[in-house]
């Protein structure tokens, strides 16, 4: 039979450590956080000779002696239960058995999923993108985007539509892949025009290189 760790740390709006410690049971291994957080309680553990196995079970009275975001209490609790060991809230009488079998486990697990879904997707928004959906206009077809813009007479809507996107998907290309529309913009500055457009409601050309000025 695995060994009971009661984790005990008295927060603002805790139980107290008295109180705590009175629904311990006869062979609970008690550990007292003082001003250590639950995310250190592996790192107490080892300070004492101890480390948690599989079968283990960590107890705490309730989640207010707990003093980190939800989201890293689930993924704390998380690795615990992937480990094997248990995890009780006294006062609520829960208990999360480890395994697939158990729908507390499960539920964390898929808590547990969900943020590193969200989070990774708003932190590597570009690397999600480059795995999934297809650029608009690659890079590549810059030559022949700024072939049809220098057409007398074109037009960005226009030119944007026989690509088959908006026109501010079109100036977004520009800006980000067509170094001289941004060199000959800053030459000239940009009175008189919006969004890239002349007041004719042409793009504004840029300067090439064997254009005339």
């Amino acid at each position: 039979m695995g060994t009971t760790i009661a984790f005990i740390a008295e927060c603002q709006g805790s139980a107290s450590i008295a109180e705590q410690k009175a629904c311990l049971a006869p062979g609970d291994r008690v550990v007292t956080a003082g001003r250590h957080s639950f995310n250190k309680l592996e790192d107490l553990l080892t300070r004492s000779g101890m480390r948690l196995s599989a079968g283990d079970r960590v107890k705490v009275y309730d989640l207010s002696s707990i003093t980190l975001s939800t989201t890293t209490l689930v993924r704390l609790l998380t690795k615990l239960l992937r480990k094997g060991v248990a995890f009780e809230i006294v006062s609520s009488g829960i208990v999360i058995e480890p395994g697939a079998s158990d729908k507390l486990h499960a539920l964390l697990e898929a808590l547990d999923g969900h943020y590193r879904h969200v989070h990774g997707f708003k932190t590597h928004q570009g690397d999600v993108a480059g795995r999934g959906r297809k650029r608009l206009l690659e890079p590549d077809k810059l030559p022949e985007i700024r072939a049809k813009l220098e057409v007398p007479g074109a037009t960005a809507t226009g030119v944007a539509q026989e690509l088959g996107v908006s026109r501010s998907t079109l100036f977004n290309f520009l800006e980000r892949y067509d170094q001289d529309r941004r060199v000959g913009r800053d030459e000239k500055g940009v009175e008189g025009r919006v969004d890239g457009r002349s007041d004719e409601g042409h793009l504004a050309q840029p300067k090439l290189d064997g254009a005339a000025s």
